[in-house]
């Protein structure tokens, strides 16, 4: 009997041998972003989730799939983001958590936790080394460059799309190698796909990373024509592929039904522009990858209209330069590992692949083509390639944690400094006032980041701050309609009513497909007592959003004060039905059916 026993005990010493590297790496993680817990909702969060009722009920999942993301916001202007699966996350973790942020940061936390997870499955894969695997996984789960999907709880979109991109792909390999299960592995990959495009367009990539991998992967072809031979290689790396091509093709047609078109033009740019600013900022995501520290939510990259040394020339000469010691790199690890160099080059493939959807510029607001967001994927492919080159050092005989001391040294400060970096630098991301503090000082020039500021400071109350920084935005660009905008109902949250006029009038010559600012405006005339504009400016609100919250009750305001109790009643019911159990509209009908049956009894 003592023999299983002891065979037991090994099993179980093994097994916990195994899985104990990787759960203390998962563990640092989810330490290192800990922090966060504590944050508010920030940025766009408010507009996206607290003041977006299609994520607070179940009746409006149907629209999550034929209407893009902000529709509810801006349901006129065509918009570039279709995705169901992530509006369908918000609305779980509303009906869960409410508006109460700490439940929400702990799922966005233990997302980037699982995402480090499949990051060393999927390492572990395609290396074929555990301690490698392990590294890249600790690389991926510290590093700083992912502070603003993980701190920024409608940065989520990149841990979801990896929580789906890196199981469809763990299952397309299985599929690859698995005889009577092949075809249940191949469903659950393009299962997991679908959900992945859902979540987030950047998906796409998926068919050409199948077809990355099994160019690299496939055996030479015999053949004594060259061009055959390549012919042959093309036909069976492409043939894997076609399902989740037709796949896709399936989705972009959905996508250009909802969206009315595959993308639309933000800032229209020149097709030149567009290729001169190229090497700048993939310079600048290269730079944040090395160097993860100093971030910020904005950053001043500018658009290259003319090539220059410093704008072009350079960064170009940069990247080609990476690219070769890339490639002499791997061609020297080949003498070591015939198999290394195809790893290499996939690894590549992986970081470079995501950014192929962001190059098109004109598809981005105006200057918001460079965030760190940007970069969660390409991130995979980065940790591999820096975890493979730390086991290429030198470590003498003596070993430290399982690797030679040297590797292991390297491991244990780069772990540091990142985790350590981690925690520092995601305190940004506290609230809306440190954030746009932040972004301020590292962009000053930056009049989003000091509009943003603006819009903090004029939340707390501290209204002359938030004049002076709009006003100095103005200053530099008199039509920033955003500052113009907020301006206006500032001024009319100070009640100095006749500047709210002035400010949210200037701001609908500029841009009037807004509905805010024309329901600002309605309550502005509303308290002014000029009814009648006051009701055009608010039915125009309406016409815009008609689900906008407190545009019905407005509207039954001033119907009431016009003595129009029939009206105002369905105005008010109009807005219980929009936001159940919104008091305000509640109390206003008892009121107005108090009336009546008063009037009634006399």
């Amino acid at each position: 009997m003592k023999q299983p026993l002891k065979n037991e005990q090994q099993r179980f010493l093994a097994s916990e041998a195994r899985w104990l590297p990787i759960s203390v790496i998962l563990l640092l993680t989810f330490l290192a972003y800990s922090g966060t817990l504590w944050f508010h909702f920030v940025y766009d969060d408010r507009g996206q989730i607290l003041a977006n009722a299609q994520v607070h009920y179940w009746r409006f999942v149907p629209h999550y799939f034929g209407e893009g993301v902000w529709n509810f916001a801006y349901p006129n202007i065509l918009g570039n983001y279709y995705r169901p699966v992530f509006l369908l996350f918000l609305l779980i973790n509303y009906r869960i958590f409410g508006p109460y942020p700490a439940g929400w940061h702990l799922v966005s936390v233990s997302a980037q936790v699982a995402v480090t997870f499949l990051v060393y499955r999927l390492a572990r894969r395609i290396v074929g080394d555990r301690k490698t695997a392990l590294i890249a996984a600790l690389i991926f789960g510290l590093t700083p460059v992912h502070i603003e999907s993980v701190a920024w709880i409608s940065g989520v979109t990149d841990p979801l799309l990896a929580l789906f991109l890196l199981p469809s792909f763990l299952c397309y390999l299985n599929g690859r190698q698995s005889g009577a299960r092949r075809r249940l592995w191949l469903a659950s990959s393009l299962v997991l796909y679908s959900l992945a495009m859902l979540a987030k367009e950047t998906a796409l990539i998926f068919p050409m990373l199948i077809f990355a991998f099994e160019w690299l992967w496939q055996n030479e072809v015999e053949t004594a024509s060259r061009w055959k031979a390549t012919l042959a290689r093309v036909r069976a790396s492409l043939l894997p592929a076609v399902p989740f091509v037709l796949l896709t093709v399936a989705y972009l047609v959905g996508r250009w039904n909802v969206l009315k078109g595959l993308g639309h033009t933000m800032m229209p740019l020149a097709l030149s522009t567009i290729i001169f600013t190229w090497p700048r900022l993939l310079c600048f995501y290269l730079m944040h990858l090395v160097w993860p520290f100093g971030l910020s939510v904005f950053y001043d990259v500018p658009y290259v209209e003319r090539p220059g040394l410093d704008s072009f020339y350079l960064p170009l000469a940069g990247l080609i330069a990476v690219g070769v010691l890339v490639w002499l790199w791997a061609r020297g690890l080949q003498r070591i590992s015939p198999s290394a160099k195809r790893t290499v080059a996939f690894a590549c493939v992986w970081l470079l692949l995501p950014f192929v959807p962001l190059l098109d510029l004109s598809v981005l607001p105006i200057g918001e083509f460079a965030h760190d967001r940007y970069l969660y994927l390409p991130s995979i492919g980065f940790s591999i390639l820096v975890a493979m080159a730390i086991r290429q050092l030198k470590g003498g005989p003596r070993q430290l944690l399982g690797l030679p001391v040297f590797q292991a040294a390297v491991v244990v400060g780069l772990a540091l400094v990142l985790g350590v970096g981690t925690a520092v630098q995601d305190r940004y991301w506290a609230n809306d006032l440190s954030l746009y503090s932040r972004g301020v000082e590292r962009t000053p020039k930056n009049n989003l980041a000091r509009t943003n500021l603006g819009n903090a400071m004029g939340e707390q109350g501290h209204y002359p701050q938030a004049i002076n920084l709009y006003h100095e935005v103005l200053a530099r660009d008199p039509h920033f309609w955003l500052a113009v905008y907020n301006i206006g109902y500032t001024y009319y949250r100070m009640g100095k009513l006749h500047d709210a006029e002035r400010y949210l009038k200037q701001a609908i010559a500029i841009n009037g497909v807004d509905s805010d600012e024309y329901f600002y405006l309605g309550l502005t005339w509303l308290k002014l007592g000029r009814l009648k504009e006051a009701a055009e400016a608010v039915r125009h609100a309406i016409e815009l959003r008609p689900d906008g919250f407190a545009y019905h009750f407005a509207m039954g305001l001033i119907l009431k004060l016009e003595h129009n109790p029939q009206g105002a009643l369905r105005e008010f019911k109009k807005e219980l039905k929009n936001f159940p159990g919104e008091t305000g509209a509640q109390q206003q009908i008892e009121a107005i059916r108090a009336e009546q049956e008063s009037s009634s009894a006399k």
